[in-house]
């Protein structure tokens, strides 16, 4: 009887090369299987574009290098992606004031400025709120002339010296008919607005008046302008507009308006500019009112 040959007897030549081939198919499948499951590496193998891809089969064919195109977006070189962004906190608005008992505040400015701080001060006391100064005001200043006076490295110090809690500032005056450029005097403005800034303060941000002098009743709207929207910027700033509030009811200039009784009082002098203390007192009553929550 013919022996037959046993589990661990040597393969013939033909048996033998075809569990290479197999051996050669199952390891290269599973080559490619661990290619797509890793597919973090996202390598697309090309040879679109390498000479050698146009050779016929064979061996010169067979010796092409393998070109590696790497997708982007999905190669994978080692390096750890970067942590995402954090969304930044917005500053939150403060709170309108429900009173002023025990509430520290501090006004200056140019000379439009002054009776309306002498008069905040007074109205503030009676409410039990702290003027942490006197009223003073610097006269012929303004943001476009640091040389002149320096508005922020003082008000840096008077904040440093007072922290007050509410912060009233107007100028503007000196500098209407000296500014050429929107955007570069929006800068100084925004500048001083964030260095007034802390956690908990409120700036009330004064525009200039209706003016009975014709060049800067044409210059005065565009730097309010610019106060605005420098004050919409930064919720920690109201802007209070002061041009309608001493206007007439047609928009023109008023020498004379009536007071919150119905009384009628000159409320500035006569080089159509600055203010008599009844125009102090109507800027002071309406920072006032512009602190508080509405209703109040």
């Amino acid at each position: 009887m013919e022996e037959l040959p046993g589990a661990d007897a040597a393969p013939e030549p033909e048996e033998r090369a075809g569990r290479r081939w197999r051996a050669r198919r199952w390891h290269g499948a599973l080559l490619v299987l661990a290619g797509v499951l890793g597919g973090c590496a996202g390598i697309v193998f090309s040879l679109a574009d390498d000479p050698a891809a146009e050779a016929p089969a064979g061996a010169a064919a067979a010796e092409a290098p393998v070109r590696y195109v790497f997708v982007a977006g999905l190669a994978y070189d080692g390096t750890p992606e970067p942590p995402p962004t954090p969304t930044p906190t917005p500053t939150p608005t403060p709170a309108r004031l429900r009173t002023a008992e025990g509430v520290r505040l501090w006004s200056d400015g140019d000379s439009t400025s002054y009776f309306m701080t002498v008069a905040l001060f007074a109205e503030w006391s009676a409410l039990g709120g702290i003027p942490v100064r006197g009223a003073d005001y610097k006269i012929s200043s303004g943001l476009m002339r640091p040389d002149f006076f320096d508005w922020p490295a003082y008000l840096a110090a008077e904040m440093a010296r007072y922290d007050p809690d509410v912060v009233v500032f107007m100028v503007g005056a000196n500098d209407a008919n000296q500014v050429r450029s929107a955007e570069e005097y929006g800068a100084r403005v925004g500048a001083v607005m964030d260095l007034l800034y802390r956690p908990g303060r409120t700036v009330v941000w004064v525009g200039q008046p209706n003016m009975g002098r014709a060049d800067l009743a044409a210059s005065v709207p565009r730097i309010n302008a610019v106060f605005e929207a420098q004050a919409a910027a930064r919720p920690w700033v109201l802007y209070l507009d002061t041009w309608t509030l001493t206007s007439a009811a047609d928009g023109s200039y008023a020498a004379a308006l009536p007071d919150e009784q119905g009384t009628l009082q000159v409320i500035r002098v006569s080089d159509g500019v600055h203010f008599t203390p009844a125009g102090g007192r109507r800027l002071a009553l309406a920072v006032i009112a512009a602190l508080f929550e509405p209703g109040r």
